[in-house]
């Protein structure tokens, strides 16, 4: 690749060489509306024949066996969700999930997948749920020679492959976790005898205990709070839904509401947070000692002797399937104060807590690991789009 050089000319989205073309994405892609066969989200499934494409962020949602419904114009095709603001590239035989889709082909003479990623990145800003395709359609994209398109999407390609292949190591490494876990907290290290309890088979030499038997549930404030630009970072539900606390994404609060809502307890390094409502039971641990507050519909366990031993017991199997016991009847959605007291957790000696600790550390480490070398790749990608496709940098082709 190389830097700018040649000759270059102004447009109203800034320099471009000279031999491009400025173009709006509805000039680009043909004119013909595709009538496809649509489901709605109760007909998908979990397996079948064909997978489905919807406008969500998640690439395949789901699968179907109605070959009746398959798209059948031209592959590759982009997907695109008016409302979503989702772009996907298509490749394999597919069906339409639900309304919002809109099924995108380039004009003959342009790369499809280089149209695919200059729309990825040149896609409006997202304004809710209202449709987008008609504001796309406006947006200018850069259109070098035929040659030149193939070149840069041969290289973006290779960076989401390598993307692709590091997301697969995060699944499978995720997946071992799990089993990892699963056979920690129903067998344990070393032991030969085990017994039958309410949470599921444990070793013989274990203890079942509630939460409140190693640590203090506190709740939050039940009220709506006052934001404000600058502040304290409040935690709420969606910020707990997470793997790691980051206090940089939440929401900020002025001083007296941090005050009001950390009167009965200032979260600090070990407390381990939960979700009750909406998407209940989700917990979270606190890893150093940076000043928050809890918002609504959250609560804190604090206290434990071995946070990380709870922690990651309250993200096993046999809880998550505990809570979903307690919950069961519930005409809403939601994790009562009591019911966190009534978590009930096994547990062996403090040594064989640590061993646990350690084994499910180092398999979390690894998982981080890969996850911070796929945030290097799409950064890298982010970059590399932001030159190729306004021709800041050039190919040889």
């Amino acid at each position: 690749m190389e830097v700018m050089q040649g000759q270059y000319k102004d447009t109203k989205i800034g320099r471009i060489p000279k031999d491009w073309e400025l173009l709006p994405v509805g000039k680009c892609i043909l004119k013909k509306k595709f009538t496809v066969g649509k489901l709605s989200k109760k007909d998908y499934f979990k397996t079948g024949s064909f997978p489905i494409i919807d406008q969500s962020k998640t690439f395949v949602i789901g699968y179907t066996n109605q070959s009746e419904l398959l798209y059948s114009g031209n592959l590759p095709a982009i997907i695109y969700g008016d409302h979503t603001n989702h772009v996907k590239y298509v490749d394999f035989p597919f069906v339409c999930g639900a309304d919002g889709v809109k099924i995108i082909q380039p004009l003959t003479e342009l790369d499809n997948k280089f149209i695919y990623y200059s729309i990825f990145y040149r896609k409006p800003q997202s304004e809710g749920y209202k449709r987008h395709f008609s504001i796309l359609k406006e947006k200018d994209l850069c259109i070098p020679p035929l040659p030149e398109q193939q070149k840069i999407a041969e290289i973006l390609s290779t960076l989401d492959e390598q993307i692709s292949t590091t997301q697969a190591i995060v699944d499978k490494s995720k997946e071992l976790k799990k089993g990892l876990m699963q056979k920690l907290f129903s067998e344990g290290i070393g032991h030969t005898e085990f017994k039958d309890t309410k949470i599921g088979r444990i070793p013989k030499d274990w203890e079942v205990v509630k939460i409140t038997d190693i640590g203090t549930v506190i709740d939050s404030l039940h009220q709506t709070p006052k934001f404000s630009d600058v502040g304290y970072p409040m935690v709420r539900v969606g910020d707990i839904n997470k793997s790691k606390l980051t206090l940089d994404s939440c929401l900020t609060v002025p001083k007296d509401v941090f005050e009001a809502f950390t009167k009965k307890h200032l979260p600090r390094k070990g407390d381990i947070l939960i979700t009750r409502v909406g998407s209940f039971g989700k917990t979270i641990l606190v890893e150093d000692d940076s000043p928050f507050c809890l918002g609504q519909n959250t609560a804190v366990i604090t206290g434990v002797s071995n946070e990380k031993y709870a922690y990651y017991m309250l993200n096993s199997h046999p809880i998550i399937k505990q809570i979903g016991v307690l919950t069961n009847g519930s005409t809403q959605p939601s994790l009562s104060l009591k019911e966190i007291r009534n978590i009930k957790i096994s547990v062996g000696s403090k040594e064989e807590q640590q061993k646990i600790v350690d084994i499910l550390s180092e398999a979390d480490a690894k998982i981080e690991k890969e996850e911070q070398e796929k945030a290097k790749l799409e950064e890298l990608k982010k970059g590399l789009m932001q030159q190729l496709l306004t021709g800041k940098k050039r190919v040889k082709v």
